[in-house]
């Protein structure tokens, strides 16, 4: 009996080991194991999560901030790893002509959304923007909390960044159709 017991033992932990147990580690761990999960383990998306608002130069500008868990990155030497991500859609409005310039709200599919979260240092988030559709024209900015009020964030810093010019219809980055604000604007949680 008592080898049996052994066995039992040795066969549960042999299976155990095979299966392998997945490495959680933080956000903002550089070198993550192959394989690893880079889990927002702080909950810091969930701040960021929802509908927020604003409006400058007759124009509403409408974000929405969805949270992908354990998304899929692959590597190109083959290694791979999960990871958290904060996604951004967006809808553009001109208010005194009452149109629609720009919307993507109603995608849903991790794969169509063109911004998405580089980072943070403190309270400053750094997000890209990657438009496939047109020149794959890339822009940056930052969203800042506002620390006296939980229900507002700061974007600003509009840059443009690299784009595809060989096979771009366009001269020039800036006449490529843009429809996110090049100036500073408050946000408001809806």
């Amino acid at each position: 009996m008592k080898n049996i017991l052994k066995f039992i033992c040795f066969l549960f932990f042999t299976i155990n080991l095979s299966c392998g147990a997945q490495i959680v580690v933080p956000l903002k761990t550089i070198d993550e194991p192959n394989g690893a999960y880079k889990k927002d383990l702080n909950d810091i998306f969930t701040f960021w999560e929802g509908t927020w608002k604003g409006n400058i130069n007759n124009k509403e500008y409408t974000f929405e901030f969805v949270k992908f868990t354990k998304h899929l990155i692959t590597l190109s030497n083959g290694e791979y790893y999960y990871r958290d991500m904060l996604l951004c859609k967006f809808k553009v409005v001109d208010l005194n002509l009452n149109i629609i310039l720009y919307d993507d709200l109603n995608i849903t599919s991790y794969e169509n959304y063109k911004i998405y979260n580089l980072g943070n240092i403190f309270s400053e988030y750094f997000f890209q923007y990657n438009d496939s559709d047109n020149c794959n024209n890339n822009i940056k900015f930052t969203l800042v909390k506002d620390i006296n009020n939980p229900n507002q964030i700061l974007y600003k810093d509009f840059s443009f960044d690299e784009y595809l010019y060989f096979d771009c219809p366009y001269a020039n980055q800036q006449d490529i159709p843009m429809f996110l604000p090049k100036v500073d604007l408050t946000l408001t949680r809806q």
